[in-house]
């Protein structure tokens, strides 16, 4: 009976408060995510150049193109270096699988000396994935005053009442934040750098391996429903700890 009564104690004293609260993040709509101050976002994955295979005359021509493109720009844009780990626990796993159906006895060695190659590597170093994000912002009927700042890796600017989205302008918002994706898009492109929009469901991802790098390397959203809670706690971990 004390137990129990500790128990029902330390869950009246556990708040659980919705991570969605204290995010910037209205709603992820429409390939596009919308921000409680009423502006926009649309995030592009850009590939990337390898300057060291490139010429120096080669390299300094594509810088110049790169700072003529971001100059050709009327508006800000933020550009995002993220570094993850990999992980290819599920790769290993089928490679071990193929050595048990190798029926080629050079193939299953030459097989099995590359798992234990990988092991070599994977127990000295992280093998890294970096990708490059740019994310391009559209105020309605607002002209930005100042830099948004390095609040978070969006942009965000404080909440101004007069940011608040109209939403009669849903459809003109979107058009216009439409008009700088393609524009952002030509100007990588004559680069030679491919400009991919992200799409909702992508867009949840990426948010969800920036709030949970722990799991996402190994673990991905199937159901996008399933984010419709008001919050998402470890209240059963917690109970099952008590017990």
């Amino acid at each position: 009976m004390i137990f129990k009564k500790n128990k029902e104690d330390i869950n009246k004293q556990l708040h659980f408060e919705s991570t969605q609260k204290y995010l910037e993040i209205d709603k992820i709509k429409d390939d596009t995510i919308f921000l409680k101050d009423g502006s926009l976002r649309a995030v592009f994955m850009v590939s990337s150049i390898n300057m060291e295979l490139r010429s120096d005359q080669e390299s300094t021509s594509v810088i110049s193109m790169y700072q003529s493109a971001l100059n050709a720009l009327d508006f800000p844009i933020q550009i995002i270096v993220q570094s993850r780990k990999v992980d290819l626990t599920s790769y290993m796993a089928t490679l071990e699988e193929s050595v048990l159906q190798q029926t080629i006895p050079l193939l299953r060695e030459q097989t099995e000396e590359y798992i234990v190659f990988l092991k070599e590597i994977l127990s000295s170093v992280n093998v890294m994935d970096k990708r490059f994000f740019v994310i391009v912002p559209y105020y309605p009927n607002v002209i930005a005053q100042q830099s948004a700042g390095a609040l978070s890796f969006l942009g965000i600017k404080k909440k101004s009442p007069s940011g608040a989205m109209q939403h009669t302008n849903y459809e003109e918002n979107l058009m216009k934040l439409g008009e700088r994706v393609q524009s952002v898009a030509s100007s990588f492109s004559g680069i030679g750098l491919t400009a991919t929009k992200l799409p909702t469901e992508a867009l949840i991802e990426l948010f969800y391996a920036c709030y949970n790098p722990e799991t996402a390397g190994h673990e991905h959203i199937k159901n996008l429903g399933s984010l419709g809670a008001k919050y998402i706690t470890t209240r059963n971990a917690v109970e099952q700890n008590l017990e």
